[in-house]
């Protein structure tokens, strides 16, 4: 069978063939028929290539796996060491918080001491402030207003046909008729200020008007020390 006689049962063959899906090959190709032999001994050097990949595989997928398990050591890791931190910080804080605590405790016990310092302190610059210091708040405790504290450091005598004046030391009120009100330098001490009342000590007057009090009810009088004992601010 000559060449031209083959080509055309190709050919023919591969029209009927078509209909089935099966292609002829390409027409005039260098390609050349393989032997069996020659295919297994192809097939077979594949096969070694493919047995390479899959070990270079295997080893890259190795490596990667044991990349990723590092990555998860080391977000264990990190995870630890975020806890351990936090908790830190949340100790930190609370001991922060207590020490602020302790702090505004103590500036609070403290400010009362350090007002009195402040105080102190004033007393001893100014004497005289002291004295008037002392004398308003007699003036407050025996019920005169402010405005008539003013007009006695201003100077001025208070009048009044009768007014009831409250003593703190005999925790009582007692009338005085006629008023006249003063504030005087003490005779021995000028600089001591005294409340004088018609001429007369306001806390001596108090202590008069208590024991006529006690004769009147029939109450035995008790010697009193003739000391001025003021009164405490």
């Amino acid at each position: 069978m000559n060449r031209s006689k083959l080509k055309y049962y190709q050919d023919s063959y591969a029209g009927a063939m078509n209909k089935y899906g099966l292609n002829r090959g390409i027409d005039g190709s260098g390609a050349r028929h393989v032997t069996t032999q020659q295919y297994y001994r192809d097939l077979y050097a594949r096969n070694e290539d493919l047995k390479e990949s899959i070990g270079y595989l295997e080893e890259q997928k190795e490596e990667v796996s044991g990349k990723i398990w590092d990555l998860y050591d080391r977000k264990d890791e990190a995870r630890e060491k975020f806890l351990a931190m936090d908790s830190h910080v949340r100790q930190k804080d609370k001991e922060l918080a207590d020490i602020e605590t302790r702090l505004e405790k103590a500036r609070q016990e403290y400010e009362p001491y350090r007002a009195q310092e402040e105080l102190n302190l004033i007393h001893e610059l100014f004497p005289v402030m002291k004295e008037q210091l002392r004398i308003a708040g007699l003036c407050k405790n025996i019920g005169l207003a402010v405005e008539s504290i003013k007009s006695l450091f201003e100077g001025k005598t208070l009048t009044a046909k009768s007014f009831p004046f409250f003593s703190p030391e005999h925790n009582q009120k007692f009338t005085a008729e006629d008023v006249k009100l003063k504030i005087d330098n003490e005779p021995d001490s000028p600089n001591k200020l005294r409340l004088n009342l018609n001429g007369v000590n306001i806390l001596e007057w108090f202590r008069q008007k208590y024991r006529e009090f006690q004769h009147g009810t029939g109450i035995r009088v008790r010697q009193e020390a003739r000391k001025d004992r003021g009164i405490k601010m």
